[in-house]
């Protein structure tokens, strides 16, 4: 019998002497080990543990022990797995009555679309919860799923009639994006079918646009130059002519060509701002700015502290973060040169700061040159307006907007009676003799050539079309041209002509008179800018 208090020698275990409570439980566990280990092979197996004669040599925990001395490897989810695992979820889900019951559906029909694969629940619950989190699809190929998996729920995104405009639209938008049309690789042909599609969302696009007004447009995106989207222009060429034969004036050719655009937008899945065509920018700070600052915050609170502890203050806290700044260089609080240790710590820390504070600078001085040069390819009306914005912010506060109105009204807006001097009696006799011009004849060629020459996606007007649309609805020719004649030959041009948008620059601090403004450019809609 051990006595209290007594040591004794080192155990089986490797662990050294105890006190006497401690050594009877590390005999009672040893006995415990030496009755297991003298089990019968006829006792049953742990209830969790398959019999032996159902362990096969391809079941996964055979396959998860094997490489368990080699390293383990994870499963490598292709493109297909993951739209299946989708497709399962979706489909689960679409019968979801409880919170967890899909899960089992989903397996079910994971194992019904990949029979070779062998997951359990959890781990395909995981990687659909990754595969959301993470946007490997885009919202329109998600939306493309869900109704592969659930056909029944398209009778439901057209439900509720009395829904809002934009509500409206959006449902729209969802229930026409990336429509899956096959592409010939020789003449771009599409299958009849598809056409059928494309027809009804152009005809919900014109319906939509006829009677809307510029202002509340949308904000028709740039649309990548590949040859599904050519080929899907080309396929709207003829279906545009029955509407266009139709048209009575330039604006109805206006309204019909930007739905026809919106329709291809919609087509390829391009994503489209249904609120009006503002937009505002983003003003998020972008991830690696926020991981610099967080570590110069960090850094900064931690030179607080050393300088706190170098003062005298003895804190728990304070000597702990202290602790924990020298963690692994065999630095002691007690030494007799801390104070120099600190000094050091703390110049280290500063010259950190610094280098990080130089990296945000060059990191956003090449954000700036990156963005500046996106848009001068993209949009170089931005590009001056965010140029120019420096100094506006900088001059002071804007005038009145119906002082402003009022002024540039008066200029662009209103007629007036100039009074001509004697020098204009001299011109006109010396321009009697002069043979009068032809009449000029607007043809279709006129309008093919002015618009080939014009770029892609300039700036637009009111309208918010661009030339590109105008250089690939093609049968849209003809009709300018006719129309443009008659708008000659009758002298007058429709308010869609005459209404533009000008952009003011002050010209001096005095910001607060609508005259000391200059006006560097107008924009016209559906002007072919050359």
């Amino acid at each position: 019998m051990v006595q209290r208090g007594t040591r004794i020698g080192p155990l089986p275990g490797g662990r050294r002497g105890a006190s006497g409570a401690g050594a009877g439980r590390g005999s009672m566990r040893a006995a415990s080990r030496a009755r297991g280990a003298v089990r019968s092979p006829s006792s049953p197996p742990h209830p969790s543990s398959p019999p032996e004669g159902l362990v096969s040599a391809g079941s996964s925990r055979s396959q998860q022990a094997a490489p368990a001395a080699g390293g383990a490897r994870r499963m490598r989810w292709s493109q297909t797995m993951n739209a299946n695992a989708l497709r399962a979820y979706f489909r689960a889900k679409g019968e979801e009555t409880g919170c967890l019951a899909y899960r089992a559906r989903m397996h079910r029909f994971f194992a019904e679309l990949e029979p070779s694969l062998s997951v359990t629940e959890q781990n395909l619950a995981d990687r659909v919860r990754y595969i959301l989190r993470s946007n490997i699809f885009g919202d329109a190929e998600l939306e493309r799923l869900r109704r592969e998996a659930v056909p029944s729920s398209d009778g439901n995104a057209t439900a509720g009639n009395a829904a809002p405009l934009i509500a409206q639209q959006t449902a729209n938008v969802d229930a026409a994006v990336n429509i899956p049309f096959v592409v010939d690789s020789d003449d771009d042909g599409i299958v009849p079918h598809e056409l059928e599609k494309m027809r009804s969302i152009l005809e919900e696009s014109m319906l939509e646009t006829r009677s809307m007004p510029l202002e509340n447009r949308p904000r028709v995106p740039r649309i990548p130059l590949s040859k599904r989207n050519r080929a899907v222009v080309r396929a709207l060429n003829p279906m545009l002519v029955t509407y266009l034969e139709a048209s009575r004036d330039l604006c109805e050719t206006d309204s019909i060509l930007f739905g026809a655009a919106l329709a291809v937008c919609r087509i390829i899945g391009a994503k489209l701002p249904m609120a009006g065509r503002a937009t505002q920018q983003g003003s998020a700070i972008p991830a690696w700015r926020k991981r610099i600052e967080d570590r110069i915050a960090k850094a900064r609170a931690l030179i607080g502290r050393l300088t706190s502890f170098r003062s005298g203050n003895i804190r728990p806290r304070v000597v702990r973060t202290v602790r924990m700044a020298f963690a692994g260089t065999n630095t002691s609080l007690s030494q007799a040169d801390i104070t120099q240790k600190l000094t050091e710590r703390t110049d280290d820390l500063k010259q950190k700061i610094a280098a990080w504070g130089k990296r945000i600078r060059r990191f956003s001085e090449r954000s700036r040159r990156f963005n500046q040069n996106r848009l001068f390819q993209s949009d170089q009306k931005r590009l001056y307006k965010s140029l120019e914005r420096p100094e506006v912010c900088g001059a002071g506060p804007g005038p009145d907007q119906a002082d402003t109105v009022a002024f540039w009204r008066g200029l662009w807006s209103e007629p007036v009676n100039h009074s001509e001097g004697p020098w204009m009696e001299v011109v006109a006799s010396r321009s009697a003799s002069v043979t009068p011009m032809d009449p000029v004849t607007i043809t279709p060629e006129d309008v093919a050539e002015a618009v080939r020459r014009a770029p892609n996606w300039k700036s637009p007007g009111l309208d918010g079309l661009h030339h590109y649309w105008l250089k690939g609805f093609v049968v849209c020719h003809a009709v300018l041209a006719r129309q443009y004649q008659e708008a000659l030959d009758q002298k007058s041009l429709p308010s869609l002509f005459t209404t533009g948008i000008t952009h003011l620059v002050p010209k001096d601090q005095d910001t607060t008179d609508p005259s000391k403004y200059r006006s560097p450019s107008r924009v016209y809609p559906l002007y072919i800018r050359h």
